[in-house]
């Protein structure tokens, strides 16, 4: 049997669409958020909800539970963003959890500047993979005025922020 040149093209051409338009496949990983104080708890239940929404069937991740122990988090917990990370990357290579898959991200929150908040995203490698893009400035009021294009903002720069944690620890 011979197919028409057009429907044979037209066949060929909608397999290849099907194949370029496929969704690449979800990052699975292991994510904690932990707000460094009562003060900053509304902003980490924000970013809590960022981190939610990357990780729906249509997004980023794929979630798979965590192996770190959540007491040693609240241990870290500072006045600063930077003394709390200390304390995580200290915590991550006391529990050895480089050793363990999924890829284990923690995201401290903490105030910012003008009253936003700050995300640092911190992986499992011992150091920053790349400082600049493991920090994260978001604004959780600024949902109440801006609708959701400030949300799907602050969710881009939350997955930028996990993405580099996670080539920290070894994507």
């Amino acid at each position: 049997m011979r197919v028409p040149f057009l429907t044979a093209f037209g066949i060929l051409g909608a397999a290849l669409l099907a194949a370029g338009t496929a969704a690449p496949p979800r990052l699975p990983i292991a994510i904690e958020v932990a707000a460094l104080d009562s003060a900053t708890y509304e902003q980490g239940r924000y970013v809590e909800g960022l981190v939610e929404r990357a990780g729906e069937p249509s997004a980023w991740f794929e979630y798979q539970p965590s192996q770190f122990e959540p007491e040693s988090l609240e241990r870290c917990m500072d006045s600063s963003i930077s003394g709390a990370e200390v304390c995580v990357r200290y915590q991550i290579a006391e529990q050895d959890l480089k050793q363990v898959r999924p890829v284990h991200v923690v995201v401290l929150v903490g105030p910012g500047e003008g009253g936003t908040a700050q995300a640092r995203c911190i992986g499992i490698g011992g150091q920053p993979h790349s400082d600049e893009r493991q920090t994260a400035a978001m604004n959780p009021a600024s949902v109440l005025y801006a609708g959701t294009a400030q949300f799907d903002e602050d969710l881009n720069a939350l997955a930028g922020c996990i993405t580099a944690a996670g080539a920290e620890s070894g994507w």
